[in-house]
């Protein structure tokens, strides 16, 4: 009751023409200022009926048809004959068992054209929303003050009203809710925040996956958050599916090329014992074919099962990897001296990276013996450095080069550049670097040389190094 004494006050009170109507157009209350603008008696105003008298209120009964549906409020602009500016009229529909319209008029100081220009596209935005596919949800204060018709779809429910000052949190994943605490705290003290992120909502039809992006915005004069949201549940299930069918496919490619690169060489071990059998000599050269035969079948047997080998998280230690390239580089020296090639290292920053050693060195000696063996002679850089939050660690040859074709099949089980490569070990460093939250880069020109860039997270905060 207090309430309603305190909103009859200000009614009153306001300088604003304002008027209280039922859906049919008859009046049921107005204040003073209202009076003043159409210059007649409040007895006079609460016996007509708007939609009867369109030229006298310059509202016609049409015009408000959109709030007997979902529409809560309708803004019209008009202009009397007598008058240099135009008028703004805003209706909107109270909630309650009799839905009432609350009808106020404005007059602006500004040319016509400027105010339908911007109620055309107040309209279109209104229009847009209240169609798009995508959920439109504003909260204040952490609570659902609007949601658009793809919104109340989205949480499973048949009307807004359902949703209207709940906490938006409590449909928030708990794996999920702490990230969404936090973007709200940031967004509401002007700070930027990542313009798009994955998180499961929990819904009457269960939990979705959503894509959503958040704004502060202001709504009916107060700062809130607009969240425009899209399901992608559907779309991760068929990406989750594609990535299954795209590992069978690569374990076939991998079963095939196994099979391949093994065959060859039992081939060439059968023939050979075959004419053993045959002569029922001992030969010196065939045994030394045979086992060099039988070697390369071990090494690719070593190499496939390095693949499948899983990271193992407890053997990673706090490193430095200027220390772990000055020993590979050490390593490689007396090859690099014998095939007239020198390797030179420049090194500006330390950098402690988290890693598992022995796994980097062998990916480091697979890709500057790579870039060695790709020249009669020259000089191998390796250059380590900082990079934003990365240990960069860059590899320059003055080598044959790439093509491009061949450049983008790099990594690729079984294809290699070089005549008696398998292609895993350049596979194996992809898969050791990505263990690490790393990657790596190749960049290329035929008859100049290869760079190659890997990108390890390094450590920021002072460690012991192991």
């Amino acid at each position: 009751m207090e309430k309603e004494k305190v909103f009859q006050q200000l009614f009153s009170m306001s300088f604003t023409p304002m008027l209280v109507m039922n859906m049919d157009g008859d009046i049921q209350i107005l204040n003073e200022a209202c009076c003043h603008l159409f210059k007649t008696t409040e007895e006079r105003l609460l016996s007509c009926n708007v939609f009867e008298e369109p030229k006298r209120f310059f509202i016609e009964k049409h015009e408000v048809e959109p709030l007997r549906k979902q529409e809560e409020e309708v803004v019209l602009l008009k202009k009397k004959v007598d008058q240099q500016f135009p008028m703004h009229i805003h209706i909107q529909r109270t909630e309650g068992d009799i839905p009432l319209l609350v009808v106020q008029w404005k007059e602006f100081s500004s040319s016509i054209e400027k105010q339908e220009e911007v109620i055309r596209k107040m309209k279109q935005y209104k229009q847009f929303v209240q169609q798009s596919q995508d959920a439109f949800i504003v909260t204040r204060e952490g609570r659902i003050q609007y949601l658009n018709p793809a919104g109340v779809k989205l949480l499973g429910g048949e009307k807004k009203e359902e949703y209207i000052g709940r906490p938006w949190l409590h449909f928030i994943h708990p794996e999920h809710l702490e990230i969404v605490k936090e973007r709200m705290v940031q967004l509401m003290n002007g700070m930027s925040v990542r313009p798009r992120v994955d998180v499961k909502l929990l819904t009457k039809k269960g939990v979705v996956i959503i894509e959503s992006s958040a704004t502060k915005i202001k709504f009916e004069g107060q700062d809130a958050i607009q969240y425009i949201i899209r399901d992608v549940t559907d779309r991760k299930k068929y990406d989750e599916m594609a990535s299954k069918s795209e590992k069978l496919t690569m374990v076939s490619k991998l079963a095939a090329g196994v099979a391949h690169e093994i065959r060859n060489p039992m081939t060439a071990i059968k023939g050979f014992i075959q004419l053993l059998k045959a002569s029922k000599q001992y030969n010196e050269e065939y045994n030394d074919i045979m086992l060099e035969e039988l070697n390369r079948v071990e090494s690719i047997i070593q190499e496939f099962l390095t693949l499948a080998k899983p990271k193992i998280e407890n053997s990673y230690h706090p490193k430095s990897l200027n220390q772990i390239i000055r020993h590979v580089t050490l390593l490689l020296d007396t090859h690099a001296n014998y095939k007239n090639c020198r390797i030179i290292n420049e090194i500006s920053d330390e950098i402690t990276i988290f890693c598992e050693e022995n796994a980097l060195k062998q990916v480091f000696i697979n890709l500057i013996q790579n870039a060695l063996e790709s020249m009669s002679k020259g000089t191998v850089k390796v250059t380590v450095e900082k990079r934003n939050e990365y240990g960069m660690v860059i590899i320059e040859d003055e080598g044959c080069g790439i093509d491009e074709q061949s450049l983008a099949r790099l990594g690729e089980p079984f294809y290699s550049t070089k005549q008696t490569g398998t292609g895993l070990g350049l596979m194996i460093s992809y898969r050791i670097i990505e263990q690490h939250q790393g990657h790596i880069s190749f960049a290329s020109k035929v008859g100049v040389g290869t760079k190659v860039e890997i990108a390890l997270p390094y450590i920021k905060e002072p460690v012991n190094i192991s």
